[in-house]
This record gives structure tokens, C-alpha cells and sequence, in this order.
């Protein structure tokens, strides 16, 4: 299987929010836990969660690694107004996802001690 194309469409697929697609990538007992907000989710649960999310997102995959069958991953994605970073423990089992433990960060500016301190640069 080729796991970067696979993991690629995934995002795809949850940036356009399409739930026929992205249902075809989970194992039926599979779960999705978002640990910021304390949640887990079954299948059905996590595709109402992304399918039913208002606005129009977008996303890149910026890093892809891959251990036997764990797949980590770091995605950018982004709406008007909105942008996160998501890294993803991906636990695949066969050709289908069988547990995600997703970690989201908001992006945005240093706080303003660290600006004060003078201290780091941007990423370039």
C-alpha cells in the first residue's frame, strides 16, 4: 500500500468533508480520539463531527512518517479566519485506519512576554 497517497486523500477527503469517502477508510470498530477537547468518537460519531462542521476548510499534509503500521502525520489545515495545525497518530490495520489520536493547535502569533523578551524568530 502506498501510505503517503493514502494519507494524502484521507486529508483530502476530510478537508472537503466528503463522508462517503472518508467512511471507506475506517475499520467498522475503529475510533477517533481529539485529545485538546477530551473526546473520542466511533466512526459514525467522528464523520458527523467533520461532515457537519460549518464552513469551507482546506489542508496540507506538511510531514508524513511511518513505523510498521503507525503513521504519524503534521496537516495544516485552515477556513476564512481559522487555521490549525493537527498531528495525527494514525494506526492503521491492513489497508484501513483503525485509531487516530489527533492532537490540534491553533495557529497564531508568539505571545506577547516572549515578543517583549525578544527571543525566537519566525520559521522559515
Amino acid at each position: 500500500m502506498d501510505y503517503k497517497k493514502f494519507i494524502v486523500q484521507y486529508w483530502e477527503s476530510i478537508a472537503t468533508q466528503d463522508e462517503q469517502k472518508l467512511r471507506g477508510y475506517f475499520c467498522r470498530d475503529a475510533y477517533i480520539r481529539w485529545h485538546n477537547t477530551n473526546e473520542q468518537f466511533g466512526v459514525e460519531e467522528f464523520l458527523r463531527a467533520n461532515c457537519d462542521y460549518p464552513g469551507n476548510w482546506n489542508g496540507t499534509v506538511e510531514r508524513i512518517e511511518q513505523k510498521d503500521d503507525l503513521i504519524i502525520t503534521v496537516t495544516h489545515v485552515w477556513a476564512e479566519g481559522m487555521s490549525f495545525h493537527v498531528t495525527s497518530f494514525i494506526q492503521m490495520m491492513g489497508n484501513s485506519i483503525k485509531a487516530i489520536d489527533e492532537y490540534w493547535g491553533d495557529d497564531g502569533c508568539a505571545p506577547q512576554w516572549r515578543t517583549e523578551k525578544n527571543i525566537g524568530k519566525p520559521i522559515q
